[in-house]
């Protein structure tokens, strides 16, 4: 539809006698007056619809309709606003009957315009005319209601044809990709899929016995099973219901069933994966086969169906799925959006628990495609296998995703770190690695470290975590703090790292472990209470006292003589500052507040709000959402002398929320008195007549 001629139609105006309206209709909500018109060429109905608002009526929208489009300009605003919604949803599916109606029609010819134009759209479309008696002079019935119901909902199921058809398209298109089967298909899930779906029938009335994995028959004797034309046996295992039993000929342990036994539940369901490739792009195909032993054991019934595809590209994956197109009853491959079931796994049949690999040389699959340098046959030999969380049935879509987004995971397989591989894909407790043009630059260790590493064979997150926060270190301190054990609180080897600054390692680990220090985090905090207290940390005395239990105890009383002092000289010294600032700044507003070197502003952007907590190291970057609605106000506190430099971050919110600094520490006796004087600044200027504010 021309937007722009129908914008230049003059918005619609209210007679007197429809003003009436409101009166003589007490159950009306809405006023509807219409009118027929040709706009940019084409048959236009216009139906303007008028809301009641304590008996007075306000423009809320209008709708134009064409014999093939219909759209609603929201007229309660200035602004041009355009919506898609149907007529019964914008008046919230009110009535258009005459006696208990919430619509109205402005007049019996307004009415006949608007029938008039869908009765034309019921000829022009061939839609069968079943039009009902009208009684005479009625203003307000159902057959309006009935009749733009309709032309609606026809208009709306060409929109959905026209855009199920372009979907279709382009899976079709997509769906050319996908080639034939490899001709040893068929033979791999006989083979290899049911490996291990295969029984050992008998029948000790008939005295035989017949093994479905080799397909050859057994005499069934008192000792064992014999096989009828050639010379094997077993006369060790007694053959019995349940019972595992050695087939003679290709020696399998199967499980015996009897014939005279129920075989309701030997029906197995095994899912295989194809990968193949599509000039660049790789695919990646699944396939649910079932075997049905339950009416002929001797040929047991067994199908295949492809159930979901997905294709990779350099930039992204395509999932699809067989199964109901939408709404319709089509059955043809769909988009699929999400391989994730939740907790309400559907059945077997419908996603799979488990896949079994029909490419024995992936890297050949892969070669000239996105993935050629993915290392999916080392991803596949050495995590999959040795791992219970990713040896999932998704597992090589998920690694394309993750080798896309971090292609450093070919260094990683290359040179045997599994586990750093694993913990990226899991990407739980991980650091962010880069995608560096070594391994160095990837990890950011040097070439000494990444020594140390290759000496470990493969090694763990921690490792690497403990020789990026070490910078330098020697490989006797790096065999020893592999073995320290984290807390679950503090990564404990940064603590001992941090200790280098007055002792060795090598001498700390010595003294906690002849002191037999259950909890290292002990011997820590009586490390800070002495460099708070301001003890001579280079003195061994004070860093290694000859009764740590003991000493410990001490400094733990010293301590909180200490804070408890401290503590009474800052409130000392708050008060005084207090003082002082509420007499500077006496005649000073709160956003113009500058004193004790410090000064306050609003943020000039959203985006500063993230770089104020990347910098600060707290969380006031997840409240730019809130800031825009206008639910809080951030505020910053700058240093006179680092005026972009953040220092401490304010919340708002009729009151200070809350003032936090670097790491979410609190406030210094002097940012606490500044923050105390602007509090009261805020409460003033809030108090004011609106008059006599400031324009902020």
């Amino acid at each position: 539809m021309d937007k722009r001629a129908l914008l230049a139609i003059p918005r619609p105006a209210l007679t007197d006698k429809n003003k009436e309206m409101p009166l003589l209709a007490s159950n009306m909500c809405y006023l509807a007056t219409a009118s027929r018109q040709e706009i940019g060429g084409n048959d236009t109905l216009i139906i303007n619809f008028f809301r009641k608002e304590e008996k007075e009526l306000k423009s809320a929208f209008r709708t134009f309709c064409q014999m093939d489009d219909y759209i609603t300009q929201d007229l309660s605003t200035d602004r041009t606003k355009w919506k898609t919604g149907a007529i019964d949803y914008l008046t919230g599916y009110l009535y258009w009957h005459r006696n208990s109606g919430n619509i109205v029609i402005a007049s019996v010819e307004e009415r006949e315009a608007i029938l008039s134009f869908l009765q034309d759209f019921r000829r022009m479309h061939g839609i069968d005319d079943q039009q009902r008696v009208i009684p005479h002079g009625a203003v307000v019935d159902s057959e309006v209601e009935n009749r733009i119901d309709e032309y609606q909902g026809v208009i709306k199921e060409w929109k959905l044809q026209a855009r199920h058809k372009k979907e279709k398209a382009e899976i079709d298109q997509h769906m050319e990709k996908f080639g034939e089967l490899p001709a040893d298909y068929e033979q791999f899930v006989k083979e290899t899929v049911f490996s291990n779906e295969n029984y050992i029938f008998y029948s000790k009335p008939k005295e035989r016995a017949y093994c479905t994995k080799c397909g050859h028959d057994f005499e069934l004797r008192r000792d064992g099973l014999y096989h009828k034309k050639i010379a094997i046996w077993n006369d060790t295992d007694q053959v019995k219901h349940n019972r595992t039993v050695r087939c003679p000929y290709c020696n399998s342990f199967l499980m015996c069933k009897s014939e005279g036994m129920g075989r309701q539940n030997l029906f197995a369901i095994q899912w295989s994966v194809l990968v193949q490739k599509y000039e660049d792009e790789v695919l990646v195909r699944y396939f649910c086969h079932t075997k049905d032993f339950r009416k002929n054991f001797r040929n047991p019934r067994m199908e295949s169906s492809e159930r979901f595809r997905t294709i990779h590209t350099a930039e992204k994956s395509i999932n699809f799925e067989w199964c109901r197109f939408k709404s319709t009853q089509d059955l043809r491959w769909c988009y699929l959006t999400n391989k994730s079931y939740g907790f309400c796994q559907p059945s077997e049949m419908t996603v799979p628990r488990s896949t079994v690999l029909y490419n024995t040389d992936l890297l050949e699959t892969v070669a000239d495609t996105c993935m050629k340098y993915s290392a999916i046959d080392i991803y596949i030999d050495k995590v999959v296998q040795n791992d219970q969380f990713l040896n999932k049935p998704w597992c090589i879509d998920w690694y394309f995703n993750s080798y896309r987004e971090n292609p450093y995971l070919e260094q990683l397989l290359k040179i045997g770190f599994y586990k750093l591989t694993q913990a990226v894909l899991k990407d739980y407790d991980c650091p962010k690695f880069k995608n560096g043009r070594t391994v160095l630059e990837t990890l950011q260790v040097n070439k000494l470290q990444f020594n140390m590493l290759r000496g470990i064979g493969d090694p763990s997150v921690r490792d690497v975590r403990i020789l990026q926060y070490a910078k330098e270190i020697r490989q006797e301190d790096f065999d020893i703090l592999r073995y320290v054990h984290d807390d679950g609180y503090d990564r404990m080897y940064e603590k001992y790292l941090d200790m280098r600054r007055y002792t060795t390692v090598y001498k700390l680990k010595k003294y906690i472990d002849k002191q037999r220090i259950f909890h290292d985090r002990d011997y820590f905090d009586y490390i800070r209470w002495l460099e708070e207290m301001g003890y001579d940390m280079r003195n061994e005395f004070n860093l290694y006292p000859k009764d740590f239990k003991k000493a410990h105890d001490d400094k733990s009383k010293e301590y909180t003589r200490f804070k408890d002092k401290q503590a009474k000289e800052d409130e000392k010294r708050f008060k005084r500052l207090l003082a002082k600032l509420r007499k500077e700044t006496e005649d000073v507003d709160a956003m113009d507040l500058k004193t004790y070197g410090m000064f306050i502003r609003l943020p000039k952007e959203l985006d500063e709000l993230k770089r104020e907590g990347e910098t600060l190291h707290h969380c006031v970057g997840t409240y730019r959402d809130r800031v825009a609605k206008g639910d809080t106000m951030i505020f910053f506190i700058r240093l006179e002398s680092d005026p972009d430099q953040p220092f401490y971050t304010l919340e708002w919110k009729g009151r200070v929320v809350q003032c936090r600094g670097f790491k979410n520490c609190d406030m210094t006796p002097e940012v606490k008195a500044f923050v105390n004087i602007f509090q009261e600044k805020m409460m003033e200027y809030e108090q004011k007549p609106l008059k006599r504010r400031k324009a902020g």
